[in-house]
């Protein structure tokens, strides 16, 4: 498979695109002089255990406490049950989000070129994209005649190197851990080992398919030089620095993409579209059929499902939306149909493997998945909430804002008032004013930075 990753950099942004085959596969969004803080290692110190929750909130040195799973967990040294107070060292697995927390665990992973180091986990994994159960069991002999109290996980990657190789990757994965204690000994809380940056981790997991890495800003160009040299020398000639990005971003559509991520509605060749609305609980995406291309609306239904079954993974991708997905297809009576669809979506999501579950669809005809979520999605990191709506994706109607203003009025009747609006609504104050024989009680000021729902009432003199 040809991978290409194309970086874009502003003083505050990072913007990865990863092509495959030519075509847009993911895009990573990270901003510039902030620690990343996902996949990071931390000290921490359990202040409180929630068993409603078979969870423990843990102080690891940011501003909100951090929910780490109990079950399984136990204390390194002592293997005793982690209790409040413990000192623990935590990874975490998902980014503090809007009024949550972050979430840590403490089965650490340290990913390398060729294996996953797992040292508080016992045991060995292969990963699911080696084929042949001979080729496995040799991966498997080999490192568990290798390991003590420790576990890996053997990447892809392993396939392409000798066992010499290997075995030499894990005692650097030892070492680093070592390293990773010593400097938790000397903390209280706090980061210990910061992950590196997006860049880092999408070169880490496709360094043996990609073919070209281009940069547009210099300081970054010499960061990933100092990274390849490091730990992927071997991908060192296939950097190249452009001055002027325009000309891929034209060739790949990188432009049109990045315009499609803010779109609630994305239209499918077949006439019909989706709509993708992201709340704080979950991500739900519609599908609506547009002109009948099938004989019976059966098979409208699956041929437009099947077609927004592509594009919705496509998009999930792109976006990078984590969580609680939800998808209203379009009803189909025929449960092969339904199956069909099904099979679509897990055969799309297989390059991701473990990362991504998808449960089937529901007798209200909802197919529910869920996708490992790290950070907000790239639609969130990229934008800002509206100030009008203050986030919440929609306006209260002039209506309801005039309904609030009459009963308010109706509280100060025979004062005398000040009413801010924005000028939008000041012909509707007005006549209401006048409608109620209060014109000479109020007065209206025209506030061109108040939002289209928002009003401001005060006692005049």
């Amino acid at each position: 498979m040809d991978v290409r990753l194309i970086i874009s950099a502003s003083k505050s942004l990072v913007l990865s695109f990863i092509l495959k085959e030519g075509e847009i596969s993911e895009i990573k969004v990270e901003k510039r002089e902030e620690k990343r803080l996902a996949g990071s290692i931390f000290k921490g110190k359990v202040k409180r255990l929630a068993k409603s929750l078979n969870g423990a909130f843990v102080d690891i040195g940011l501003d909100k406490e951090a929910y780490m799973p109990l079950k399984g967990a136990e204390d390194e040294e002592t293997c005793a049950p982690v209790g409040v107070g413990s000192e623990v060292i935590v990874q975490m697995k998902r980014e503090p989000m809007e009024e949550k927390g972050a979430k840590v665990t403490n089965r650490i992973s340290i990913p390398g070129k060729y294996l996953v180091y797992l040292p508080t986990t016992r045991n060995v994994f292969v990963s699911s994209k080696i084929e042949g159960e001979e080729k496995r069991q040799h991966f498997k002999k080999l490192l568990e005649s290798v390991l003590r109290d420790e576990g890996v996980i053997v990447r892809t990657s392993a396939e392409w190197v000798s066992d010499k190789e290997l075995l030499e990757e894990l005692d650097l994965l030892r070492e680093k851990w070592g390293e990773i204690r010593k400097r938790a000994s000397e903390v209280k809380v706090g980061l210990v080992h910061e992950e590196v940056p997006l860049y880092g981790q999408i070169i880490r997991d496709y360094w043996h398919d990609i073919s070209e890495i281009v940069v547009d800003n210099r300081e970054l160009w010499t960061e990933i030089l100092s990274f390849l040299e490091e730990n992927f020398p071997e991908l060192v000639d296939k950097v190249r620095y452009v001055k002027d990005m325009s000309v891929f971003f034209k060739r790949y559509g990188l432009d049109r993409a990045l315009a499609k991520l803010f779109s609630r509605c994305i239209w499918l060749k077949g006439g019909g579209y989706i709509i993708i609305e992201e709340t704080q609980a979950l991500t739900v995406i519609d599908v609506n059929s547009g002109s009948g291309c099938g004989e019976t609306l059966e098979e409208n239904a699956l041929r437009t499902n099947l077609e927004a079954a592509e594009e919705i993974v496509r998009q999930i991708k792109l976006r990078d939306i984590g969580g609680i997905i939800i998808i209203d297809f379009i009803d189909m009576k025929d449960k092969r149909n339904r199956d069909r669809v099904v099979r679509r979506v897990k055969e799309l999501f297989a390059d991701e493997g473990s990362k991504v579950h998808v449960y089937g669809i529901t007798s209200l005809g909802l197919l529910e998945l869920t996708r490992k979520k790290e950070t907000p999605s790239v639609t969130k990191l990229l934008s800002t909430d509206c100030p009008y709506c203050r986030g919440r994706g929609y306006l209260k109607s002039p209506e309801v804002v005039l309904y609030e203003i009459e009963k308010e009025i109706n509280y100060f009747k025979g004062r005398y008032l000040e009413i801010r609006v924005n000028p939008t609504l000041k012909g509707s104050v007005e006549r209401l004013l006048e409608k109620k024989n209060l014109k000479q009680w109020v007065q209206i000021k025209e506030d061109y930075d108040a939002p289209l729902d928002y009003y401001e009432m005060f006692l005049a003199g």
